[in-house]
């Protein structure tokens, strides 16, 4: 079993046809981003940051990730991290069988959230179609970002698409959302 990775070495999960996710050290965290072959340019979806001031960050601050491969085929990365009033934590599963990559996020705080979001920059050519999914159909194979369940909004404006849950609690809570990145038939 791996140990738990604490800001520095980065760590890169080959999905083949569903890209390959990089997670690099910056700052006071991991930053990771999605890269996809394409014949005409860069396809990419990266993740925003914030600095260590913000207390509700774009993205969760993850500080610790760790890798776990399963003998279904599954590779697993799992992440961690604090921010502000909140106790954050992600899990970045690739499922060869589906063709997709699931994420799944959630925050606990300690106080009634301003704002829980998970942000990400696309690199090329990406729309939102009929379903609130982002499409790009710029990689080798069409690329589908869409929410994973009905609990998680998405929101697309200038190449910054948002992941988030789909109504912040009043109170102290546990939130969760979730999306998928898979190959669009």
């Amino acid at each position: 079993m791996s140990k738990p990775q604490r800001g520095g070495e980065p760590l890169v999960l080959s999905g083949a046809g569903l890209g390959d996710l990089a997670f690099d050290w910056a700052g006071d965290r991991y930053h990771h981003a999605w890269h996809f072959a394409s014949s005409n340019g860069k396809v990419s979806v990266m993740s925003v940051e914030s600095g260590s001031e913000v207390p509700w960050p774009a993205s969760p601050p993850l500080q610790q990730i760790h890798r776990q491969s399963f003998a279904d085929g599954r590779e697993v990365v799992f992440g961690v991290g604090m921010a502000g009033r909140g106790h954050w934590s992600a899990s970045f599963t690739l499922i060869p069988d589906l063709k997709c990559w699931i994420v799944e996020l959630a925050c606990r705080a300690s106080v009634a959230p301003e704002t829980l979001l998970s942000s990400y920059r696309l690199q090329g050519t990406w729309q939102i179609d009929g379903t609130c999914a982002a499409r790009c159909d710029q990689a080798t194979q069409p690329l589908r970002l869409e929410a994973a369940g009905p609990s998680t909004s998405t929101r697309l404006s200038d190449n910054l698409l948002t992941f988030s849950p789909q109504q912040l609690t009043s109170a102290a809570a546990t939130q969760q959302w979730a999306f998928k990145l898979m190959v669009d038939a």
